[in-house]
């Protein structure tokens, strides 16, 4: 127990913590368009080549279209989150960590998404890699509610916040399922998915007599 008791210690500005996490969710959003490259041509002269080749790269666009959505989804949302913590102990650090781990992952299904659209395990696995995105999240939330709430935002927070965001894990799971059956449905759940989370919960006005 005084092992895990060390991970509640500590009391680290959260802006450090918030720049390094900037800066991994700004590296991850250049990796993602790499794997969008010019087509080579036979002929360069040829509109019909190119026009083919373009064709031929849409499931790798739109694989970069739907990872980048989720990307900034998640980026907007971890913004909220660490805007309500007084401030960050280690145990915040090792998960905020270990999500932005889970993050820096993301291009690579996206790539095997985007090239081998065909494959339903190439599609499935994208979904189950951004459930678990998702999870580990969730669980970065719980932990600032439960141990790092500005005390100020006490009774302000929307209740079943947290479990509300298992929507998104039960979708991208869902989408990892359809996978198996139509690469299109499976792209549409993750499309609409992150809609859910486009902005982060309203945080409530506290009543004069609450306060």
């Amino acid at each position: 127990m005084s092992f895990l008791k060390r991970f509640s210690a500590g009391e680290l500005h959260l802006n450090r913590i918030e720049a390094f996490s900037d800066g991994v969710f700004a590296i991850i959003v250049t990796l993602l368009v790499l794997d969008l490259r010019t087509p080579a041509l036979h002929d360069p002269h040829s509109a019909r080549e190119l026009a083919r080749e373009l064709a031929a790269l849409l499931p790798k666009f739109l694989s970069w279209l739907v990872s980048f959505i989720i990307v900034c989804k998640f980026w907007l949302n971890h913004h909220h989150i660490f805007s309500l913590a007084r401030h960050a102990n280690y145990g915040l650090v090792w998960l905020n960590s270990l999500f932005l781990m889970c993050q820096s992952f993301i291009p690579f299904p996206t790539a095997l998404m985007g090239e081998y659209v065909e494959n339903p395990l190439a599609v499935s696995f994208f979904g189950v890699v951004m459930a678990l995105n998702t999870v580990i999240f969730i669980a970065l939330h719980a932990y600032i509610l439960r141990h790092l709430l500005r005390p100020e935002l006490t009774g302000t927070i929307p209740p079943g916040i947290v479990s509300r965001s298992f929507t998104g894990v039960f979708f991208y799971l869902l989408g990892a399922a359809a996978a198996w059956l139509s690469a299109h449905l499976a792209f549409l759940l993750y499309f609409v998915t992150p809609l859910f989370f486009i902005v982060p919960p309203a945080v409530r006005r506290l009543s004069p007599a609450r306060r």
